[in-house]
């Protein structure tokens, strides 16, 4: 079994530092929220904190919790914001 940094769907490497990357996050949060959007605000906030809540490694989840909410969309702030209230 190779030992490395884990591996994103393309095969390639992920550097553990940039996997918790806020930039990152956020980058990746809005697109999950655009790509919802057209289920209508509601079902795409809940759709999103769904996604952010099932799929996402427990330090992606403590990173955008944790970090500037100011880059998100305000679909993806609400899901974060939802997250942050279901988690505690």
């Amino acid at each position: 079994m190779p030992v490395g940094p884990p591996k994103a769907a393309g095969s390639r490497p992920i550097p553990r530092s940039s996997a918790v990357d806020l930039q990152r996050l956020t980058h990746m949060a809005n697109q999950i929220a655009r790509n919802l959007a057209a289920q209508g605000e509601a079902q795409a906030i809940d759709l999103t904190m769904q996604h952010l809540r099932d799929f996402w490694d427990p330090r992606m989840k403590a990173a955008i919790l944790a970090g500037d909410r100011a880059g998100l969309n305000p679909i993806a702030r609400a899901a974060v914001e939802k997250l942050q209230a279901l988690l505690g």
